[in-house]
């Protein structure tokens, strides 16, 4: 959609960039889950690998790494919530304004990585490969073969895929959605989250199939949300 020749990504497909989640896909859909990516520890797979040359695919950190939650990180560090351990996260990537940083947070959670080689969630604009397949899995049991995956701004044309494809190899997105607009998720790029879209009753039935860790927003929940009420 272009709007004063502006490319306007549509909003079923697409994730705000900073605001409150709920107001920005009012309309569109009715409820959001926030789906944290889990931190994660190499079992088989050589620390070398994690590098931009040489990441590893995702089916390589399913077989060669184990998931661990934030409420487990919680317990590791001594932190009181998950609001911190975002701040932690976002201050460790630059992803927040200098003033709104906590370094004392910031180096409990970088201490575990001297202490226990636990690696942080994946921060690069995509779903963790820990939440793909068994998401991709749930959405597939809903009754849904086909998605389409695009970028966040829009400029590529939207991609159909069979789920079964998907899960199989690494071919998802930034956004992706069904062919009906009912369902998105999308991973904002400085977020260690994905926004999982649609209404309360479909995202129940995901999280059912596959309980993952997070939480449904409130009408104050914001993309930067560990800096304000969820």
């Amino acid at each position: 959609m272009k709007e004063n020749n502006v490319l306007i990504p549509e909003i079923y497909a697409s994730y705000p960039y900073d605001g409150k989640i709920l107001e920005y896909y009012q309309g569109v859909f009715e409820s959001v889950y926030i789906v944290l990516h889990p931190f994660y520890k190499a079992v088989t797979l050589e620390l070398e690998r994690y590098n931009v040359e040489t990441w590893p695919e995702k089916n390589e950190f399913i077989e060669g790494c184990y998931p661990i939650s934030w409420h487990e990180i919680l317990n590791l560090v001594g932190l009181d919530n998950i609001s911190q351990i975002d701040v932690a996260l976002r201050t460790m990537i630059g992803g927040i304004k200098q003033q709104y940083e906590n370094i004392t947070w910031e180096k409990l959670v970088l201490d575990l990585y001297k202490q226990s080689e636990i690696i942080n969630p994946c921060d690069n604009g995509h779903i963790s490969p820990f939440l793909e397949n068994p998401l991709l899995d749930a959405i597939k049991k809903l009754g849904y073969e086909f998605l389409l995956t695009v970028d966040e701004h829009g400029i590529n044309q939207p991609k159909k895929m069979h789920i079964n494809d998907l899960i199989a190899n690494d071919l998802l997105d930034v956004c992706n959605y069904t062919e009906d607009h009912q369902l998105l998720f999308a991973t904002h790029w400085d977020s260690h989250c994905t926004f999982l879209c649609s209404s309360k009753k479909i995202i129940d039935q995901i999280l059912k199939i596959h309980p993952f860790e997070g939480f449904f927003c409130t009408p104050n929940t914001e993309v930067y949300w560990g800096l304000h009420q969820i």
